[in-house]
């Protein structure tokens, strides 16, 4: 009877031993986020003073899928990037904002007091 409790008893901890060892996980470098970087340097005065630079077929290379939001800043000098698509911000004291039409990028830089404070953008697109 006590060689029969030992081995149920032993036979239990051997069902509800936890010996193993977590399975690990591999790890995988966060997916790079597709950009292109271009310069806005040709400027044409609207009305009311504002300045339009349109980047024809500046997106044609980007890979987008349905459902891809594309982001467009303006580069500073420092390399701080602030986001002008969506809605203006004032840049150099006046407002610039961007949109996107099929593969083109628009800037527009409201400016009513000629000459402009800069001659070229640095632009980064970014796909999100």
């Amino acid at each position: 009877m006590l060689i029969a409790s030992a081995i149920i008893i032993v036979g239990l901890n051997a069902c509800t031993k936890q010996d193993y060892a977590p399975i690990p996980q591999p790890t995988t470098q966060p997916a790079q986020q597709a950009k292109v970087d271009l310069v806005a340097t040709s400027w044409t005065n609207l009305d009311g003073g504002i300045y339009e630079s349109t980047l024809e077929n500046a997106l044609a290379n980007l890979p987008m899928a349905n459902g891809s939001r594309l982001n467009v800043y303006v580069q500073e000098d420092n390399g701080q990037l602030i986001l002008i698509s969506g809605s203006p911000v004032i840049y150099k004291g006046h407002a610039l904002w961007a949109a996107t039409s099929h593969y083109d990028v628009t800037v527009r830089y409201n400016c009513p007091e000629a000459p402009m404070p800069f001659q070229a953008l640095h632009i980064v697109v970014a796909v999100n």
